[in-house]
């Protein structure tokens, strides 16, 4: 607590890096374009995160349907293979 109190008392003199300092204080097109690149590069990840993640969930519902397909839904309800009944003849 007290920590945060001193914090928030001297956010005056906090201290930035110097490319987002200088793009706060200058209309110089530079600082702006890294902050633009650093974006672009967040967006990117971001891009590959979510196509990984879209991937899984769609093999992930693509392999449930086929279980389901194949007769085996009990495996969603207690997550263990039933016993096949044994044909007597």
């Amino acid at each position: 607590m007290v920590g945060a109190t001193c914090l928030l008392m001297h956010t005056s003199s906090a201290m930035a890096c110097p490319m987002c300092k200088m793009a706060l204080e200058t209309d110089d097109p530079q600082p702006r374009a890294y902050m633009t690149s650093i974006l672009f590069m967040l967006g990117a990840i971001t891009t590959v995160f979510a196509a990984v993640a879209g991937l899984l969930v769609y093999v992930s519902r693509r392999e449930q349907q086929a279980l389901l397909d194949a007769g085996y839904e009990h495996v969603f309800h207690n997550a263990v293979t039933a016993p096949q009944p044994e044909s007597q003849g």
